[in-house]
């Protein structure tokens, strides 16, 4: 059953970007510079996995690299051609193309 306080349905690009600050420390904040990141989950409840769309200016990244204990990740990209920084090196992503990682392994989109 859906909350009268939740959306059924909603448009991403017209979510409001999140207005909290970084939980990085200070000296790395600025390597996010220019993100803008839309928390689509939110708006629906969700608790156990997040859900993003994040526009990264040229040079920008999405976030440093990191690996969530509990947590899946999953990458889709709509559009522009960032790349995705693994233990396995360097990938050039393009629009359309999609990475996923189980919870516990690493990764940058920038």
């Amino acid at each position: 059953m859906t909350s009268p306080l939740r959306p059924l349905a909603l448009t991403a690009a017209e979510m409001p970007p999140r207005c909290t600050p970084s939980s990085y420390p200070p000296e790395f904040v600025q390597r996010l510079a220019g993100r803008v990141k839309r928390p689509l989950g939110d708006a629906f409840g969700l608790r156990n996995f997040g859900v993003n769309l994040t526009r990264l200016p040229p040079g920008a990244r999405s976030a440093l690299r990191h690996a969530h204990l509990t947590q899946d990740e999953f990458i889709y990209v709509l559009e522009g051609c960032p790349a995705l920084v693994t233990d396995a090196g360097t990938t050039r992503l393009a629009p359309g193309m999609c990475a996923g990682f189980p919870a516990g392994e690493n990764s940058s989109v920038r």
